[in-house]
């Protein structure tokens, strides 16, 4: 072979071999991609619901934590003034109190337009059961559903500044009680004699489920009111907790012959032998919580509640003694 043909062989071999080297691959395949690509979305999708997973998590703690403490909250109010229920400021006799305003006959009854419902000073405590029914304080438009509780009694404060003109007050010692206006002028009909004496506000205040205007999602809100007297005497309403659902009060009887009896408040003949209160209260999350299902059933004194609905809910229930 000579030289010539030894150097055309190896021109056309790199020759070759360069345009083998140009139709071979490089990178990835289509298959490949296809199943990076399906790994990817199934790894795009397990994140997608890790992070969903975490999201409800937190929902869900969140409106445990919220209900809890709203709980407690309610409760704890409700309690507080069922214990103070008739406390007068140290008078033991309540009938015994008179003033320039005195007191009213008690009546199922709560007129907006004077100062009647506050001073039914008598009657430390009554209710209403699953009904707002001649509480005109209480609307229909406002009022929900369940037990409306009402409780009277004084201030556990003193009361040493000026006083408001017409808001009412007891001015009270140890055996004599007057209920009289802030403006009224100071003389026999409303002072007393006895010492130590002291003036406190006379409260009054009806605890009851209503509708708090608001709405999640749709969801009309529930909420816990409480009616109470305002500056003029006359009752006003405040809303207290959101996502209050249900309220339901037996009242324990002790009739002096039977051992104590727990009965609603369309049942007790005389809330003077009204001993103890066992209180109930559903708390509900404001707004529903998506895959989540309330299946259960509350008892709540003579009520059995079942919503069926997506709020998480939590039930609460005490016995207070009443102490005056």
């Amino acid at each position: 072979m000579s030289l010539q043909e030894s150097g055309n062989n190896i021109v056309n071999k790199v020759i070759y071999t360069n345009v083998n080297n140009k139709h071979r691959q490089s990178g990835f395949s289509i298959i490949e991609l296809l199943v990076a690509v399906t790994l990817g979305m199934f790894l795009m999708a397990a994140l997608v619901e890790v992070l969903l997973s975490g999201n409800r998590s937190f929902t869900s703690a969140n409106h445990l934590s919220r209900l809890q403490e709203n709980g407690r909250i309610a409760t704890g109010m409700i309690v507080t003034d069922l214990k103070r229920a008739g406390y007068m400021g140290g008078n033991s006799q309540i009938e015994d109190i008179l003033g320039s305003e005195g007191p009213v006959i008690p009546a199922i009854t709560c007129p907006t337009a004077d100062t009647t419902w506050g001073r039914m000073v008598t009657e430390r405590i009554s209710g209403l059961d699953d009904t707002n029914a001649g509480y005109a304080c209480i609307p229909n438009s406002s009022y929900l559903r369940g037990d409306v509780l009402t409780v009277r009694l004084a201030s556990p404060w003193i009361v040493t500044g000026a006083l408001s003109a017409n808001q009412m007050y007891l001015r009270t010692s140890m055996f004599e009680g007057k209920i009289f206006r802030g403006g009224d002028t100071a003389d026999i009909t409303n002072t007393v004699s006895d010492t130590p004496r002291s003036v406190h506000d006379l409260l009054s205040y009806a605890y009851y489920v209503g509708d708090s205007g608001r709405t999640c999602s749709g969801a009309a809100v529930p909420s816990l009111f409480r009616v109470r007297l305002g500056p003029t005497g006359q009752p006003l309403t405040d809303e207290l907790l959101p996502g209050v659902e249900h309220f339901q009060v037996q009242y324990g009887v002790d009739d002096g012959v039977a051992n104590v009896q727990y009965l609603d408040a369309n049942n007790v003949a005389d809330f003077d032998q009204v001993v103890t209160a066992r209180i109930w209260l559903l708390i509900r999350s404001e707004c529903a919580e998506t895959g989540f299902t309330d299946g259960r059933t509350y008892n709540l004194g003579d009520q059995v509640y079942t919503p069926a609905d997506s709020f998480r809910r939590q039930l609460y229930s005490s016995v207070v003694m009443l102490r005056n």
